[in-house]
Formats: C-alpha cells, sequence, structure tokens
C-alpha cells in the first residue's frame, strides 16, 4: 500500500474548515431557520428553539460537509489515504475531548473555542446523544466521523496512463 504523503494534509484542513464553517452558520443563518418567538400574555417576548429545525438544520449541514467532502474535496484519494488522514484529525479530536472531558479545571474559555474546531463532528455525537443517552460514548465517538469520508475513497491510487 502506497501513500501519497502529500494528500495527507486534505481531510484535517477540510474538517476543521468546515467545522469552523458550519458553527458560523449556525450562528448567524441557523436563528432565522429554528429559533421560535412568541408573544407572552404579558407581552413579553419569549424566544426558544425548536428542536426539530434544529435537528433539521444541523442534519442539513453534516450531509452537505459529509457529500462536499466525499464528492468534491476527496475524490482523488484512495481509501488507506483517507483512513489515515482521517485517523489524524480523529485523534486530535479525541485528545481535546479527552481532555475536557476527564479533567474538572479545564478552561472553558479553551472549550469555546474548540467548539468552533469540533462544529461538525458535535453534530454527529450530538445525534448519537439522542439515540443511546450515553454522553461520553457519544461525544467520543462523534470524533470519529472524518472516518464516514472513507466509502467516498478510490480503491487504487490514480494510474499512470492518466498523467
Amino acid at each position: 500500500m502506497k501513500l501519497r504523503v502529500n494528500t495527507l494534509w486534505r481531510v484535517p484542513v477540510f474538517c476543521i474548515a468546515a467545522s469552523w464553517i458550519s458553527f458560523y452558520l449556525t450562528v448567524y443563518l441557523g436563528g432565522f431557520f429554528f429559533t421560535v418567538q412568541t408573544i407572552g400574555a404579558d407581552g413579553v417576548t419569549e424566544v426558544s428553539v425548536d428542536p426539530l429545525r434544529s435537528a433539521i438544520f444541523n442534519g442539513g449541514l453534516f450531509l452537505i460537509v459529509l457529500l462536499l467532502g466525499g464528492l468534491w474535496a476527496f475524490r482523488e484519494m484512495t481509501k488507506a489515504e483517507i483512513a489515515v488522514s482521517a485517523a489524524m484529525i480523529s485523534a486530535v479530536y479525541l485528545s481535546a475531548t479527552f481532555l475536557q472531558l476527564y479533567f474538572p479545571n479545564f478552561p472553558v474559555s479553551l472549550s469555546v473555542e474548540l467548539a468552533v474546531l469540533q462544529n461538525w463532528t458535535g453534530t454527529l455525537g450530538s445525534f448519537l446523544l439522542k439515540i443511546t443517552d450515553q454522553f461520553a460514548f457519544s461525544v467520543l465517538s462523534g470524533n470519529l466521523a472524518p472516518f464516514l469520508f472513507v466509502p467516498f475513497g478510490r480503491k487504487a491510487g490514480p494510474s499512470s496512463n492518466q498523467l
């Protein structure tokens, strides 16, 4: 199995960029989609989040990122290259999550900054939490989301005839 080392940066950079973009799309555009404003009997406006609309919005973003990565960004990479590249970013995500979970004095400000970089994988973790009701398992399993790009990879590397 021959890996092209110059392609291994693609999945980590794509995942971080996708998380950053999806975080800011959620912050700035998501509110228009999933917030509900009601005016109470006393005239005070109450703002809440509709969980179904929120799930649809976040699931849609997750699928868009998955399809963009699989069908566009990694289409020239082999399955092995994507797997190794996904392992690199998953190790970073898992390390950050372990620190947040198991160190009680982990700085909240750093957790907020990491949330921007882990937003895309956090969607999978949130979905798994709804299904399993196991917090640590769901959060840690969500960090393996980059491996979902592997089925989109090629079976073999590019042939010399296509150069």
